[in-house]
């Protein structure tokens, strides 16, 4: 099997790019793939806080600015990283525009796709006041990026991810850039009382979902929440394609 790299990018902040990079690290471990995991956010570093993930910081922005050669150094990182591995790299609101400019104007995708890596790019979008900024996040990401597959993460913490009774799968969007989006994956709507302060509180503590389930932290009911919110996402990843296909984009010449 390739090297895959996984992007999770999204310019809207709070929308759940650290939950999305966490949980997908998680799973991939708990699935004995080796992962090499990387956060690249210049203000909140959350996914390099769960020490179980073992994630490397990279300060890739400097004054508003992509550091180059910070940026060389995560690159030095996928790069070197195994050919069967999976490398995870949760970015930061705050250096999308900078980011997502730096790695087309330096044929960043095309350089790994090259080298035999897949690339996979995960953006989350949201319902409520954020659908309309998260879809606008999702057309940059399709435009600066034509050679790489996504997958959009609907997350419906914030209300159905919908406009006018009609969702994602209905957009213009969607209709238009189908063949790129190889796979439409939810965080299912939960009660912010019990099941999202439980999130909440497990993110802020610093632990993954394993780690969750034995802690003292939890009580046995907010445990028993964690494992349900766990089983769901578990049930989604075993049934997602993109972990299994070895198909490899080719890059534009």
């Amino acid at each position: 099997m390739v090297k895959t790299v996984h992007l999770i990018l999204q310019g809207k902040g709070g929308v759940g790019k650290s939950l999305t990079s966490s949980m997908l690290a998680q799973y991939l471990k708990a699935s004995g793939k080796a992962v090499v995991a990387i956060d690249t956010d210049p203000t909140n570093a959350t996914f390099a806080s769960i020490r179980a993930l073992d994630a490397t910081h990279i300060q890739i922005m400097e004054e508003g600015e992509i550091n180059p050669r910070h940026f060389d150094v995560l690159m030095s990182e996928v790069f070197e990283a195994p050919d069967v591995s999976h490398v995870v790299i949760d970015t930061g609101a705050t250096c999308f525009i900078a980011l997502c400019s730096y790695l087309a104007q330096n044929h960043a995708m095309n350089m790994l796709q090259d080298d035999g890596a897949r690339v996979i790019i995960h953006t989350p979008i949201c319902g409520g006041a954020a659908f309309d900024d998260t879809l606008s996040g999702l057309v940059s990401i399709l435009e600066h990026f034509p050679t790489v597959p996504v997958v959009v993460w609907q997350n419906e913490y914030f209300g159905p991810v919908e406009r006018d009774g009609r969702g994602f799968q209905d957009s213009r969007i969607f209709e238009e850039h189908a063949e790129r989006i190889i796979a439409i994956l939810r965080h299912k709507k939960v009660h912010a009382q019990t099941y999202g302060e439980d999130v909440r509180q497990m993110m802020a503590l610093k632990l993954s979902f394993q780690e969750a389930f034995v802690s003292s932290e939890f009580n046995i009911m907010a445990r028993q929440r964690l494992k349900l919110v766990w089983r769901s996402f578990e049930e989604q990843m075993a049934a997602a394609d993109f972990l299994t296909d070895d198909t490899v984009l080719e890059a534009d010449a």
